[in-house]
This record gives structure tokens, sequence and C-alpha cells, in this order.
């Protein structure tokens, strides 16, 4: 059931009215980052849960979401290439070369 058209009803991320029978694909996008760090309560993981089971564009959305923070995970942060030491030499001389 996709509800990409549905308008947002108030509630926070974190907060599903206990009368909400189903997560809207709005509601999905807001709790993913809970979700995927286990912080939603069970009722809402739930919903969550059974929202995946019928919306393939959510679930969609999640897989692109998880290959994402692992592809981000596995980049390292590079220290900045070194010049080579010709390079370096050529401008030692150059500022000890008289003007």
């Amino acid at each position: 059931m996709h509800h990409a058209g549905a308008s947002h009803d108030g509630h926070s991320a974190g907060e599903l009215s206990v009368a909400d029978a189903e997560v809207t694909c709005r509601q999905f996008v807001e709790l993913v980052t809970d979700y995927f760090e286990g912080t939603l309560d069970v009722r809402t993981s739930d919903q969550v849960e059974e929202h995946l089971v019928m919306c393939d564009w959510c679930a969609t959305y999640l897989e692109q979401m998880q290959t994402t923070i692992v592809a981000l995970g596995q980049l390292s942060d590079p220290t900045p290439p070194q010049p080579p030491d010709t390079v370096l030499a050529a401008l030692r001389a150059r500022r000890n070369a008289p003007p």
C-alpha cells in the first residue's frame, strides 16, 4: 500500500498514535532512522515492518538506505597525498635561492 500522497498527520517521527492502524509512507520516511537504530517501541516497529511487507516503494527505499549506510561505512579518511620528494626539493631550492 503506497501512501506517498497522504498528508502528514502532525505526529512527530517517533510517536504514532495508538489509534493509527498502519504507518504511511511519509511516516515511514520519518521513522527509518529510528528503525535502523532499533529505538522504536515494539508496536511502532511492528507497524513499520507490516508497512514494508505491503509497500514496494518503501521496501526499495529501505534497501537504498541500507546500501548507502554500508557504502559510507566503507569510506576511509584518506590522508592527503604528499608531493614527491623531487617537487619538495625543487621548492626548497627555489626558496633558498638568492633573489
